[in-house]
């Protein structure tokens, strides 16, 4: 069988532009956030976003200083897709997908959670996810709304194009705003959910609509087994591409590494067990499972014998670096066929990735 060119088709090559981020602090009076432990709680939700967008000429690897403010590129609209971060994470991880983004003509907002963040006060829950994909609209719609030194921000946004992605236990904020029957989030055209966690106690009711949707898992993923995703696939309403990177882990998403390990997501396992933010096999009786049955009945969860977290112990055959490269290219592919209608990009995603050893793809049309 041949291979793919170099590079993978060019997406997971640097794109013609450079990249820049600009970091605003927006708040969400209209919404409360939850008490969580030792913190009661406060009336609004507090979302500090950095944005990653397209900026001319091409600038070095590494990004410029956030109060450095470079002007968007020109060439847009642009658009805007927003990121969602994994459980305990600071939204450092996101930058090795969304500055691939900027590069190809894309603006990324990129909010930190108010309870699913690291330094979440009262420590970090997944218990409010599913107030996640409102965080999510919350925040592109400010951006797209910029004014004042941050104008050209909101004058390169293209409203009419919208998508998400997100990480871990963003994968499922991003399956929630993409099929949930009430949070589901309007006006969007495609999703990318990688390594979507929590994912083995959703039902059939929870996917309520179509939407182009792209999930990438790895089968030697500890923190998130490859089940859950190949449930989300089985039960998601075309179309819906599932990838499996054969021997990728969790943690090389997060461009994670260590020599001499069989697998490094163990100790990111161990990690995130002694954060105590799991919820554990608690998780279909948890606050986080009423909120997705709330107004759309007991048919959007149905717990289909859930894997216990990091209890399985699989062999890393998959560098974080190749991990990367794959990642970064069938996101990429998702949404130029998606928003921008490449023909190419459909090809590379149905037929061509594929060809590559260490991926399996699969496709409902």
């Amino acid at each position: 069988m041949a291979s793919t060119p170099a590079s993978l088709q060019g997406f997971g090559s640097r794109g013609p532009y450079g990249f820049a981020t600009r970091n605003i602090v927006f708040v969400d009076s209209s919404r409360p956030t939850a008490p969580n432990r030792t913190f009661p709680g406060a009336p609004q939700r507090t979302l500090p976003t950095r944005i990653y967008y397209p900026v001319c000429p091409p600038d070095t690897n590494a990004s410029p200083p956030p109060d450095d403010r470079i002007p968007v590129a020109s060439g847009g609209p642009f658009p805007l897709l927003a990121y969602a971060h994994g459980l305990t994470s600071l939204g450092d991880t996101a930058r090795h997908v969304t500055e691939h983004l900027a590069t190809h003509g894309y603006i990324i907002v990129a909010p930190l959670f108010p309870l699913t963040n690291r330094n979440a006060p009262g420590g970090p829950t997944f218990e409010d996810a599913a107030n996640q994909p409102e965080d999510l609209a919350f925040v592109m719609r400010q951006v797209a709304q910029l004014t004042g030194a941050n104008a050209d921000l909101g004058g390169a946004v293209d409203t009419r194009r919208r998508a998400l992605l997100g990480f871990s236990l963003g994968g499922m904020t991003t399956l929630i705003a993409a099929y949930h029957p009430i949070l589901a989030l309007d006006g969007i055209q495609a999703a990318v959910a990688q390594a979507p966690a929590i994912t083995c106690i959703l039902g059939p009711a929870f996917f309520a609509r179509p939407l182009p949707t792209l999930i990438i898992s790895g089968t030697a993923d500890e923190l998130v087994p490859i089940s859950g995703p190949e449930r989300v696939f089985s039960l998601a309403p075309p179309p819906v591409i599932l990838v499996e990177l054969l021997g990728g882990t969790h943690s090389g998403f997060m461009n994670r590494e260590a020599p001499f390990l069989e697998n490094t997501d163990t100790p990111e396992c161990q990690a995130l067990l002694d954060s105590g933010a799991t919820g554990g096999p608690d998780a279909p009786n948890s606050r986080f499972a009423d909120d997705l049955r709330r107004g759309a009945g007991p048919g959007v969860i149905e717990p289909a014998g859930c894997t216990p977290l990091c209890s399985q112990r699989f062999t890393q055959t998959m560098g974080a670096t190749r991990q990367l490269l794959l990642v970064r290219a069938a996101t990429l592919a998702h949404f130029e066929a998606t928003l921008r209608n490449r023909w190419d990009a459909k090809w590379f995603l149905s037929e061509q990735l594929e060809e590559e050893p260490d991926v399996d793809v699969f496709v409902k049309k």
